[in-house]
């Protein structure tokens, strides 16, 4: 799985949220074989609320997920947790025998 942040704000590149969002993410997905890649926007350092965006590729597809905090890493938690309900939803559709 490839993990890609993106961000809209000058930080350092081993910044705490991005060993975060990798471990979380590595956490949740490492089962799933057909998740290719994940990317993740950032909205600003300076506006009042953060939001997270979540752009994954699967086999024959793209799911998207957003969500809105107080800071980043409870938008990118919100986020993780609506990706999670697509991505079973996907699974279930595309593995389950019918």
């Amino acid at each position: 799985m490839d993990i890609r942040i993106d961000k809209d704000f000058n930080e350092e590149s081993n910044n705490p949220f991005e060993a975060y969002a990798k471990e979380r993410l590595r956490k949740y997905f490492e089962n799933y074989p057909f998740l290719n890649t994940v990317q993740i926007y950032l909205r600003g350092q300076k506006h009042p609320y953060k939001k997270v965006k979540l752009q994954v590729r699967v086999k024959g597809k793209e799911i998207f997920t957003e969500a809105p905090g107080a800071q980043h890493h409870d938008a990118f938690d919100s986020a993780l947790q609506k990706l999670r309900g697509q991505l079973e939803k996907y699974k279930t559709k595309r593995y389950t025998a019918a």
